[in-house]
């Protein structure tokens, strides 16, 4: 629980040990905006003979200027725990007098001090302000099938018989009116009747904060991004794309912070705890559109770390500076550990919009792109739908399509959902001419059913019929090999992108009774092929004496024996195993003749 606290509260703290890494050096911060009188930094006590105390600590942090601390809210006291990627370390929020960049320099070179960055705002993903606009103008038809077909939302949710039921989808954003027409009805609840937490103000008050007789600048946007997934359905009016998926709605604009537009300003403190409520209080996905130019602030990246491997799915807006990912990148969607997501044009749909960053180093910083122009979303005026567009409205339609996918698939490693959520689409858009001049660039379009279907496909085996190679359906044997083949790839493979095999050969080698296995590109089990060479019982990959000998014990009743032995057994294919196997493979063994593999 955030507590604020004053210096007094490191005078206790025990002996510093050695110098932690300092991940972002202070020279190196990105000049974005960021509060004037806030640091955040991490901090590790531990046991050791440094030179310095607790007491003397905190007289270092006074001396720098440091007036009060809170404790960045990790949610570690809730009931729900989980292991934290830093659980040793303790990262403050930090009131100073005096230059936030020089303060930082000066705490990254204390002991036990592993980063001190400032306490940066993040923007909201939209390129235009609402657009307010009636019900009678036929939401559905005029401004949402658009983009509803081309992600095959429609089709996905009749074929696989869900909307996002049994998945939580926390949103993190700015502010929401849970009063506007629509608004989604299937929200999370805590226990204790409340949908979520106003991370930033720490309260549970979700609404709209008025400034200057308007709330557009500070919840429309969180307003639009939640009907975007979870409009509710009526019937006559717009749907959300993942409409019975439950919504935690999570705020994080600062009533009492402003930025220099007079919006509620995002910081970084609230970004940070946001994700950690969501992961301690069971989302399976955050949707974050919103983002900071530059750099990755070392708070955020370790809270979207923890999130991360901790099974959730995080995705966030690219950005709508029409900047390329090799000149500026937009955090958090370019970390790793984060799909990125690009917003493609309503007037020429197979390309991104002129205001979307877009990806020039083949995805490894954003992951796919989705309809971000003039999207509808739930409003702030009474009676009205907003219109608004941006990699902010992008983000929500990903967010949506993996709600359905999570509930057809419920269970599905986070790694698996990002590998299908970056590879399963059909659909391709370019890159925008008038942004990106010199070269196009190509980007997977998001399409809910692609994403449904990806995973269920059958593994593509492929034969290679340029070799002798044979297959018995019944039996599932591939016969046809050489005697003494080292490689089965040789002869059968799994195409890539369908699946994979795992060749698992006998004790002594490659021959009868040698196994592959064929699986889903999940992981999952698909079937197995048997490898069969006539002649070869003892599963060596040759013929010779040592079979001759099995053959015999087995013509004679001696031993149990594999179905595929026993029909490798019968070299000479008359239907029984007797004396002739045993001269023929014996024969085979001195060279005198060969068993023949095709049958």
């Amino acid at each position: 629980m955030k507590i604020k606290k004053f210096l007094s509260v490191l005078m206790c703290v025990v002996i510093l040990a050695v110098c932690a890494p300092v991940s972002v050096a202070a020279e190196e911060i990105m000049q974005a905006d960021y509060i004037e009188d806030e640091v955040i930094f991490q901090y590790t006590p531990q046991i050791s003979t440094s030179s310095y105390s607790g007491q003397n600590f905190g007289k270092t942090l006074s001396a720098l200027g440091i007036t009060e601390l809170s404790e960045l809210n990790t949610y570690e006291d809730d009931e729900i725990t989980t292991a934290s990627v830093y659980e040793d370390a303790t990262t403050y929020v930090a009131k100073i007098e005096g230059d936030v960049l020089e303060t930082c320099r000066e705490l990254e070179k204390l002991d036990g001090v592993s980063y001190a960055e400032p306490n940066y705002l993040f923007e909201t993903d939209s390129f235009t302000m609402p657009k307010e606009i009636s019900i009678t103008n036929g939401i559905y038809a005029n401004y949402q099938k658009w983009y509803f077909d081309m992600l095959q939302i429609s089709e996905a949710w009749e074929k696989y018989e869900t909307a996002g039921e049994g998945v939580t989808i926390a949103v993190i954003d700015n502010g929401f009116n849970l009063e506007a027409v629509d608004f989604p009805v299937n929200l999370w609840d805590d226990g204790n009747g409340n949908h979520g937490k106003n991370i930033a103000n720490d309260n549970y008050n979700l609404d709209p904060v008025y400034y200057n007789g308007s709330a557009l600048n500070d919840s429309a946007h969180g307003s639009n991004v939640a009907g975007i997934i979870g409009m509710a359905a009526t019937g006559t009016n717009g749907i959300g794309a993942a409409y019975d998926a439950e919504l935690m709605l999570l705020k994080v604009a600062k009533d009492n912070k402003k930025t220099q537009n007079n919006t509620t300003a995002i910081t970084t403190d609230a970004l940070a705890s946001a994700i950690y409520y969501a992961k301690h209080h069971g989302a399976d996905i955050i949707t974050m559109s919103l983002g900071i130019q530059g750099s990755f602030p070392n708070s955020i990246k370790n809270a979207v770390d923890d999130a991360y491997y901790s099974g959730i799915v995080l995705i966030a807006a690219a950005g709508n500076y029409a900047a390329a990912s090799s000149d500026s990148l937009n955090y958090p969607a370019a970390a790793e550990n984060v799909i990125g997501v690009m917003a493609t044009d309503k007037t020429n749909t197979a390309t991104l919009t002129n205001f979307s960053n877009y990806d020039t180093d083949d995805g490894k910083y954003y992951d796919i792109a989705a309809p971000g122009s003039q999207i509808i979303g739930c409003g702030i005026t009474t009676g009205n739908f907003s219109i608004m567009s941006g990699t902010s409205q992008a983000t929500p339609l990903v967010a949506a399509c993996t709600a359905l996918y999570l509930s057809a698939n419920p269970g599905t490693r986070v790694d698996k959902i990002y590998e299908a959520l970056r590879n399963s689409s059909k659909s391709y858009v370019v890159s925008n001419s008038t942004v990106s001049t010199e070269k196009t660039y190509k980007y997977k379009l998001m399409n809910a059913l692609d994403l449904m279907e990806y995973g269920k496909i059958e593994p593509e085996i492929e034969f290679n019929f340029t070799t002798t190679i044979i297959t018995d359906p019944n039996t599932g044997y591939i016969y046809g090999l050489d005697e003494g083949f080292t490689d089965i790839s040789n002869y059968i493979t799994v195409k890539d992108g369908t699946g994979t095999a795992v060749f698992v050969p006998t004790a002594l080698g490659n021959g009868t009774g040698s196994v592959l296995n064929v699986y889903t590109i999940y992981g999952e089990f698909y079937k197995s092929y048997t490898v069969l060479l006539y002649g070869d019982v003892n599963g060596d990959c040759k013929i010779d004496g040592q079979d001759s000998v099995i053959i015999d014990c087995i013509g004679n009743g001696f031993g149990d024996y594999s179905d595929c032995v026993l029909a490798a057994a019968d070299a000479e294919q008359s239907g029984t195993i007797d004396q002739s196997d045993v001269i023929a493979v014996s024969e085979s063994g001195i060279g005198l003749q060969t068993i023949n593999q095709l049958r």
